[in-house]
């Protein structure tokens, strides 16, 4: 009989997880081409989080278990698997014995039969807030993983507890776009879980609409622009701006190029540079105005912000659409110029 039960667990964790099909290794698959978590799911693969089907699939749809979970929680946010310590009857014993001692709320570690059951939403938001070193439960670790930033509500533009809908299963796409964003928030260690709740006066608030916003546009400039540059630091001013700077100290405005956003129609208002003539910068510029939508021609754009320096003059431009404008800024220091988007005359358009 031990046999059998070592060699069911062995199948499922290689089809699972070793990717031995071809498609694993070419991080392609047929099923993933026009989903929404297609460079999730490419990302979760590379780094060895999960892999696909023998049959060229990855089947992002798919509900996971408590036992995958955990696997992809200790693998994804470690960056490496666990090694085996001694001959275990599961292959998920590793995982549970990892996360146990370490006081995480793993259900299957004393009912093997649970392992096998899809996770809820609501579980998953309570290992996450464990990952953290805090000890929350049900709703209140909802409120951690969303007030963290760290995932959204399953009902798009509800994030409140109810619209995280704690009480459903979560994918295998779901799962990687989650553990990316842990990621992105820096969480790199799973911390022990404390044996005593944490106070409810700990908990952040929930996340507005802006708060979304505003750590969606830090994270976008960060991994689209920012990453294209050495010898800068990036930071968000705590307010409405993005900073990307070569001074050591936040404060400090030589050779920064700041991004502006308005809260009114959470959109991007505006890229202001230091130094109009800085190449870099001028190169900054040009890749954010790409990324929100505005499809310059850089040679004719630059030299329209060239001549606006000189004649000390606004100068206006239709792009894509939309209206720009480019403001040198004449009351401010030598070299420093604007460029905003006209937004309240679009709106009346």
């Amino acid at each position: 009989m031990l046999k059998l039960r070592l060699f069911a667990p062995i199948l499922l964790v290689v089809s699972l997880f070793l990717g031995v099909s071809p498609a694993s290794a070419g991080i392609t698959f047929r099923d993933i081409d026009n989903h929404w978590a297609k460079s999730t799911v490419e990302w979760g693969v590379e780094k060895g989080i999960v892999n696909g089907y023998a049959n060229g699939t990855f089947m992002p749809n798919q509900n996971v278990t408590e036992a995958e979970f955990i696997r992809m929680l200790v693998v994804g946010i470690t960056g490496k698997d666990l090694e085996e310590t001694y001959l275990t009857e599961w292959w998920s014993d590793k995982y549970y014995n990892f996360l146990h001692f370490k006081n995480y709320p793993v259900r299957g570690f004393a009912d093997k039969k649970i392992r096998s059951t899809y996770i809820t939403r609501a579980h998953v938001a309570e290992l996450v807030s464990s990952a953290d070193g805090v000890n929350y439960s049900g709703n209140q670790a909802i409120q951690y993983v969303l007030g963290k930033k760290y995932a959204l509500g399953r009902i798009k533009g509800e994030n409140t507890i109810q619209g995280y809908m704690g009480h459903e299963t979560i994918t295998r796409a779901e799962v990687l776009q989650l553990i990316k964003n842990l990621t992105n928030h820096g969480m790199s260690i799973l911390y022990d879980r404390p044996t005593e709740a944490s106070p409810e006066s700990k908990l952040p608030q929930l996340p507005t609409a802006w708060d979304l916003y505003r750590d969606n546009m830090y994270m976008s400039i960060r991994q689209k622009v920012f990453v294209n540059y050495s010898g800068y630091r990036i930071y968000d001013d705590g307010d409405s701006k993005v900073i990307m700077t070569k001074t050591k100290q936040q404060g400090q405005v030589d050779n920064a190029v700041a991004v502006q956003f308005e809260p009114q129609i959470l959109s991007f208002s505006s890229v202001t540079l230091s130094d109009s003539k800085d190449v870099t910068q001028r190169s900054m510029l040009v890749e954010v105005l790409d990324l929100y939508g505005f499809k310059v021609d850089k040679d004719y754009f630059l030299t329209k912000l060239d001549s606006a320096v000189k004649n000390k003059k606004e100068i206006q431009l239709k792009v894509s659409g939309k209206t720009l404008v480019i403001d040198p800024l004449i009351s401010s220091p030598d070299g420093q110029i604007k460029v905003y988007y006209k937004w309240w005359d679009d709106a009346r358009a």
